[in-house]
This record gives structure tokens, sequence and C-alpha cells, in this order.
């Protein structure tokens, strides 16, 4: 007889029917394959400070636009938003995932420091998985590094790879300015592109293929797309 219990866990499906936070595992396009967890731009307030800025990146949001087309997606992004920036889901409840690679924030971006402690929480129920994470509120991050939170020193998990993201097209922000990132993403023009010889390294393969962004033995440090 069996006298062993079964170890109990969430599973992506009970996870989203306790706290109402849904993971996207059926990405389309250069991103087919992957699984990730996002949250609104809508919801967002730098999201909507930074769209209304000409020149950014924000302001072409092609995340904005497929919300207000998709309500369904709007819809789960921002149940996503508000649960996550409320209330610290503790480790043992995140749920375990059978991936090798998964994507933070495919849609939106980080607002405040509950976000980040669970997002840092989920990459600490799944060590064996390598997350990346794409912001431009990378002082949020810093503070919480640096100083920590209610009292609680933090850590950037081992097997999270921070990415900034340049707030304006043909603009790359230095990596020397962040000290807890591992690489700098930068959306250019075709024209800018050309005309200063940026090598662009992104975009024309499916993101599982590529790796530059997920695999922490590549040593690319700026990731340049063309817009799009």
């Amino acid at each position: 007889m069996n006298t062993h219990d079964r170890e109990k866990f969430q599973t992506v499906e009970s996870f989203k029917k306790e706290y109402g936070v849904h993971i996207c595992t059926s990405h389309t396009g250069k991103m087919t394959g992957f699984a990730s967890l996002s949250t609104s731009p809508i919801a967002n307030t730098f999201c909507q400070a930074r769209s209304k800025c000409k020149g950014t990146i924000c302001a072409m949001c092609y995340s904005i636009r497929m919300q207000s087309m998709y309500s369904a997606l709007d819809k789960v992004l921002v149940k996503n938003h508000e649960v996550l920036t409320t209330q610290i889901i503790p480790v043992e409840k995140w749920p375990l995932l059978n991936y090798m690679m998964f994507r933070l924030e495919s849609f939106g971006d980080i607002q405040n420091e509950t976000q980040v402690i669970n997002y840092f929480n989920l990459c600490k129920r799944n060590p064996r998985v390598q997350f990346t994470i794409w912001t431009k509120n990378y002082a949020i991050f810093d503070k919480l590094l640096r100083v920590g939170y209610m009292g609680v020193k933090y850590e950037k998990p081992k097997n999270l790879i921070l990415i900034i993201s340049s707030p304006v097209v043909n603009q790359p922000v230095e990596i020397e300015s962040y000290p807890f990132a591992d690489k700098i993403f930068t959306v250019y023009s075709k024209e800018y592109a050309a005309l200063n010889g940026v090598k662009i390294n992104c975009g024309a393969l499916s993101c599982m293929a590529c790796q530059k962004c997920y695999n922490p033995e590549n040593d690319t440090v700026y990731i340049n797309e063309l817009l799009k």
C-alpha cells in the first residue's frame, strides 16, 4: 500500500480559477510556441502617459490597438493587472509551468513593486524555467532591489533576464545606466537603421528559434528590431 501522499500543486487552470489570473498559452506570430503572463497597458498609468508622447514607441503601441479590437483580450489583461498589482501571491500558490522559456509582459508593463514581487515569486516557484521580462519602468525594479519593500529585501531571481525597452524610437539607452538589467531592446525605423548602419538582430525569426532574449549564455546585449 502506498502511504505517500501525492504532492499538490497549482496548474495554470487551477491558478486561474483561484486568482482570476490568465496565463496565455496560445501565442501566434513570432511568439508561436510560447506562454506568457501579461497585464494591460490601458490600465497602466505609465503606459498611458507614454502613449501620449510623440516620438516614443508607446505612441505607436500595438497592444493598445489590439485591446481596443478584442474585448476578450482586454478583459483578461485588465483582470491580470487588477490582481497582480494589488496582492502578493505567495511562491507556493503560483502554478508549476511545463515550459523551457516563458515571457513576462508581452502586452503591458509593470505598475508597482507588488507586481514585480509576484513575478519574482513565479520565477522562484519555477527555478528550471527561463523567464524574460521587458520593461520601461526600470525605476520600480531598481527601488525594490536596492531598498526592498515593507521591510523585506529582494534579489532578482537567477532565472530572470531583465530587458530594458528604449522608450524612444531610434534612441537606444545605455546598459551602463541600468545595473540590474541584462539587455537593451530598441526599435528603429527602416530609414534610420539603413543610414546609421544599425544591425537588426530581432524580428526575422521566431522567438523560439532565436532565443537571444531567453538564453542566459547569449552575449548579445543590444537587441534591435525594425519598426512595424
